[in-house]
């Protein structure tokens, strides 16, 4: 699948839905090398982050909210914030799907250190390589 085939699958998305914001990843061999995700499986992942996210880029705010939808009975404001941050690694006040499913890949598939390296990120909360007590 090329870059092509993923701004097909845009714009019928996004026909439907007014855009802001419009993040096209990387061709799709480029997601395989980085992740540890099949084609089949990034397309699959691809077009739900699309369905929920059809400018491609996702606020803090669009999170909380999409994020809420899960756990509509509780506050889950701190954590989306903490999950937040460690998805917009370059602190852009937004992550597209290339910075979701590498998370994700760390998450479901990487190895023990990856996913110690991310969760210790998820608690860095001051981002400067410590963790704190508070």
């Amino acid at each position: 699948m090329s870059m092509e085939s993923f701004e097909q699958n845009d714009n019928e998305l996004t026909s439907t839905f007014p855009v802001k914001i419009r993040k096209v990843p990387k061709s799709l061999e480029d997601i395989v090398r980085i992740t540890k995700f099949n084609k089949s499986e990034i397309r699959l992942l691809y077009k739900g982050f699309k369905q929920e996210c059809p400018s491609g880029a996702v606020t803090e705010r669009d999170f909380q909210t999409i994020y809420s939808h899960f756990f509509p009975h509780g506050n889950c404001r701190d954590y989306t914030n903490y999950l937040f941050r460690v998805l917009d690694r370059r602190k852009r006040m937004y992550f597209t799907f290339e910075d979701y499913i590498q998370a994700l890949s760390i998450l479901v598939r990487g190895d023990i250190k990856e996913k110690l390296q991310w969760v210790f990120r998820f608690y860095d909360i001051s981002d400067n390589g410590k963790l704190t007590k508070q």
